[in-house]
């Protein structure tokens, strides 16, 4: 996506939080975050061998406890700077493995690119790698068909998706903000869809999982109020987990410029935590979607 967004193959994208945050920070990008798309972070399951050293631990334990057995691991990647690459130093960082004991830097695991979801899957079971990081729902059906065993979950403190825009559409900043609004429109409608049914067969179909795993899916998604709204104190979580991971280079490592993430014509910043912005944007999304409502019934 953000080599994508670099060649103008794209004018916007809606993109993994974490992997927009590495490109930016690391060097000046073709592109700037505008909105929130998601504003509830990703749960992010770790998938082992059914038959494998990890199989004895009961599916989905709690960590920190249930990630120990993984130190100094092979874990399967879909690519370096992805998700899958970027979330097990989260999960590393929580239990202190980025550093030695005399403070230097530490590499907690041995990484295995193996391309996407089919290889990763492949790599498991053929002992290629010995577990690897998926979001939870799209990786549940190889787990219900006991292909591969469900470790645990981790997520991560910042919102799943972001949008950004490439500078040349950037130079359209009123269109962007009606988009913006638009998506905004639709995300209400779409989880007023969950209540009435409508939203369920949809992804269910589109996803084909069962309408059960939707609506447990459905049960942890939270869209923002307003799409246009980023929150610098989840960049700059973000951005703390990115220098410790590694992920953000020698180059990228200093004092973040906001205006080097953000396009702040098109964004409106905002200065809560991820917890605070939940919990305000609830309530706002609960408000925008009654008001949606009476005016449809008006």
């Amino acid at each position: 996506m953000v080599k994508m967004l670099n060649e103008d193959s794209l004018d916007v994208a809606i993109a993994l939080t974490e992997g927009l945050v590495a490109a930016l920070s690391n060097s000046d990008q073709n592109f700037r975050i505008i909105g929130t798309y998601v504003s509830s972070p990703l749960t992010w399951s770790i998938a082992t061998s059914p038959t494998g050293p990890h199989a004895s631990t009961p599916s989905e334990s709690p960590g920190p406890e249930a990630w120990k057995a993984l130190k100094g691991q092979r874990i399967g990647i879909s690519r370096f700077g992805s998700g899958s690459h970027i979330i097990p130093f989260v999960l590393a960082d929580e239990l202190g493995w980025l550093e030695t004991e005399d403070g230097e830097p530490a590499e907690p695991f041995e990484f295995v690119p193996l391309k996407n979801i089919t290889g990763l899957v492949e790599g498991v079971r053929n002992g290629t790698c010995d577990a690897f990081l998926w979001e939870r729902i799209m990786t549940k059906p190889h787990y219900d068909s006991k292909e591969l065993h469900h470790l645990s979950n981790i997520t991560p403190p910042w919102p799943a998706f972001m949008i950004a825009a490439t500078k040349k559409a950037l130079a359209h900043g009123k269109a962007l903000q009606t988009m913006l609004k638009v998506i905004t429109t639709m995300s209400i409608s779409f989880m007023d869809g969950r209540d009435t049914g409508a939203s369920i067969p949809y992804v269910a179909e589109r996803f084909k999982l069962p309408e059960e795993d939707v609506k447990a899916w459905f049960s942890t998604v939270a869209y923002p109020a307003d799409s246009q709204e980023v929150s610098v104190q989840v960049l700059d979580e973000c951005v703390t987990v990115l220098k410790k991971a590694g992920v953000i280079t020698e180059k990228g490592d200093q004092e973040m410029e906001l205006s080097s993430l953000v396009d702040e014509r098109v964004a409106q910043v905002v200065e809560e935590t991820l917890e605070q912005r939940m919990a305000e944007q609830h309530r706002r999304f609960m408000e925008s979607a009654e008001s949606s409502r009476t005016s449809l019934n008006a």
